[in-house]
């Protein structure tokens, strides 16, 4: 595997919409072209997300000169889980988890693979439902996001 070649547990559009949530409560109003351009992602991509969190009911698209991008939801209520599956739908860890019985379960009877895929779905699902995005853009965000690390950390502990 090449160096610094990561895969990432986010879908890149899940991604650019929690950036582009935060970044429109610090900077309500803004063009889509500005928060493509400042937070250095393709511009047209960037733009079918914006349109998914607006579907969703997440942020208001203003068309035209004096149009931009404005939160639409209270980031109190809303998670990072929220926006992943706003943008995606359902999160699930893998696709066996979506169907009645498995293939491994049709054959032999039981799976215990899909026992923990569902285990860590839960868990993941848990992490991502305990942080807020109000949590995210407060002035003090860099100390919040401290604490979070450790909340979430302690969680996976006591497991």
């Amino acid at each position: 595997m090449a160096p610094h070649a990561y895969r990432t547990l986010l879908k890149r559009e899940e991604s650019y919409a929690v950036h582009a949530l935060l970044y429109v409560a610090a900077n309500p109003g803004a063009p889509a072209a500005r928060i493509a351009a400042d937070l250095e992602l393709p511009r047209d991509f960037l733009a079918k997300v914006l349109r998914r969190l607006g579907k969703a009911g997440l942020v208001h698209n203003m068309p035209g000169r004096t149009g931009g991008v404005r939160v639409a939801a209270d980031l109190a209520r809303l998670t990072l889980l929220d926006v992943i599956e706003a943008v995606s739908g359902p999160l699930v860890i893998d696709t066996c988890q979506t169907l009645p019985r498995c293939p491994t379960q049709k054959r032999t009877g039981e799976c215990a693979l899909n026992a923990a895929w569902l285990a860590v779905g839960l868990r993941v699902r848990e992490a991502f439902g305990s942080v807020r995005l109000d949590q995210l853009v407060t002035p003090d965000a860099q100390g919040a996001t401290s604490e979070l690390v450790g909340a979430v950390a302690a969680g996976a502990h006591d497991a």
